[in-house]
C-alpha cells in the first residue's frame, strides 16, 4: 500500500525504541498491508500502527531489496523488524499484541 500523507503526519515524532521478532505474514494477519514508500531506499515495508499510548511503527531498515538490491531479504525472510514509538508504552504494547495475538 502506498504511503498516505496522513500516515506520514501520525508517523511523525516517533523515533526508534527496539526490536520484535515476528513473520511477515503474523505482522500482515495483526496489521494488514504494510505501506511502502519508494522514496526512501532505507525500507522496504512499514506499519503505523495507532496504540493506546500514541503511534507505532514496524518496520525493517536496510536489509531489503530496496538498500540492498538482490542481495536484500525478501519480506518473508525477515524476521527482526525496528519499532518506534513516541513513547515505552507503544513499544510494549506492539510486543503484547504480537506475543498473545
Amino acid at each position: 500500500m502506498k504511503m498516505t500523507d496522513d500516515a506520514m503526519k501520525m508517523r511523525n515524532g516517533t523515533s526508534f525504541r527496539s526490536y520484535i521478532n515476528a513473520q511477515y505474514d503474523k505482522l500482515v494477519e495483526l496489521f494488514g498491508e504494510p505501506f511502502t514508500d519508494t522514496n526512501n531506499h532505507k525500507t522496504d515495508a512499514e506499519w503505523i500502527v495507532a496504540t493506546p499510548y500514541g503511534p507505532a511503527t514496524i518496520y525493517n531498515y536496510k536489509n531489503g531489496f530496496s538498500y540492498l538490491g538482490l542481495s536484500g531479504l525478501k519480506l518473508e525472510e525477515m524476521n527482526e523488524w525496528h519499532v518506534g514509538g513516541r513513547n515505552k508504552q507503544s513499544y510494549e504494547w506492539i510486543v503484547e499484541k504480537i506475543t498473545t495475538g
